[in-house]
């Protein structure tokens, strides 16, 4: 399937366990069609198409900086590494899927509306949506 957008968004991941808690980035990367108007890059045409979207999870992992390991853990600095099991189904409450959506929405339109700038630089920013 071609998807009318790739991109991704990074927001804040509060883990708690055993007592502690720590606040990491967590990146969803997206690709998504959208079920709105939008322009199609390699066209620069306004299409609309079936509606789609495949998401993966990443999170910022930060290397210990204590113990023995110090000098080898702060060399390597944080890095992104993949945590598609928190998509499985039962791990993620609806409400958190919504705001995802809404930000891969948002993310999108974001990209539309450069989109839309870039081809038409004297058009109108925004489609005509009902």
């Amino acid at each position: 399937m071609k998807y009318g957008f790739i991109g991704s968004v990074v927001f804040d991941l509060r883990l708690r366990l055993l007592g502690s808690t720590i606040i990491r980035q967590l990146r969803a990367n997206y690709q998504y069609t959208p079920p709105w108007p939008h322009i199609d890059p390699e066209t620069g045409s306004e299409v609309t198409r079936l509606e789609g979207s495949a998401v993966g999870l990443d999170i910022l992992a930060r290397p210990r900086a204590e113990g023995p390991l110090a000098r080898s853990a702060a060399a390597r600095g944080p890095y992104w590494t993949r945590v598609n099991d928190l998509l499985a189904l039962g791990v993620l409450n609806l409400r958190i899927w919504d705001q995802l959506d809404a930000m891969i929405d948002a993310d999108a339109r974001h990209q539309d509306l450069e989109r839309r700038q870039k081809a038409n630089p004297g058009a109108p920013s925004l489609p005509n949506i009902l």
